[in-house]
């Protein structure tokens, strides 16, 4: 038998009853439909909720198996993960200069973190567009003008081609000019998604 904790309630499952562990997750989900999980632990092992795709397939068939999910309410948990996104942003906002100084410096370290940046920008842009699907809000809803979200795709566009030709000027002007206006944008949606998430909760 497989422990299941659901929100903190213990329940013991037969694995056979399931023919992998997505089943089991959609099977969960019935009973929470109006919330979204929001934390998975495995054998007291913290699983990154962006892996739990990979793990659908698996066939849970382990002995002393103990999985701990967490749902919680749709509007609860875009909250919290707007506040992370946006304390990521600052992060990074904080640490351009130094990428930009690196380029000329240390071309190769200048490069690999250009590298994790731009790696980074697509993962922002991807929880761009999970936002606006589960919160239903466009950057438009908020108030964003479309010329700054048109403005906001040629420089990642500038951005990617100069990264192809390793153009060291391009990339370190694009990053003292153009990549904060980037990440600018980018925090201004997330910061406005929140503001309106948290005003009709109350």
């Amino acid at each position: 038998m497989v422990k299941l904790i659901v929100n903190g309630e213990e329940r013991e499952i037969n694995p056979k009853n399931y023919k992998n562990f997505g089943e089991l997750l959609d099977e969960l989900q019935k009973e929470f439909k109006d919330k979204i999980l929001s934390k998975l632990v495995i054998n007291n092992k913290e699983i990154p909720l962006a892996h739990i795709d990979q793990l659908r397939p698996a066939i849970i068939d382990e002995d002393n198996l103990t999985i701990e999910l967490t749902f919680e309410p749709m509007k609860q948990f875009l909250i919290d993960m707007l506040e992370d996104i946006i304390k990521y942003l600052d992060k990074v906002i904080g640490l351009l200069p130094k990428v930009s100084e690196d380029m000329i410096v240390d071309t190769e370290k200048g490069y690999n973190e250009i590298r994790d940046l731009s790696e980074g920008l697509s993962a922002v842009e991807d929880l761009r567009k999970n936002t606006e699907k589960l919160s239903k809000l466009s950057p438009a809803d908020v108030g964003i003008k479309e010329e700054e979200q048109q403005e906001v795709v040629g420089i990642l566009q500038n951005f990617v081609n100069s990264l192809e030709n390793k153009d060291i000027i391009d990339l370190s002007d694009l990053l003292e000019e153009n990549i904060p206006k980037v990440l600018g944008f980018y925090k201004n949606y997330f910061q406005k998604v929140k503001q309106m998430l948290e005003e009709s909760t109350n």
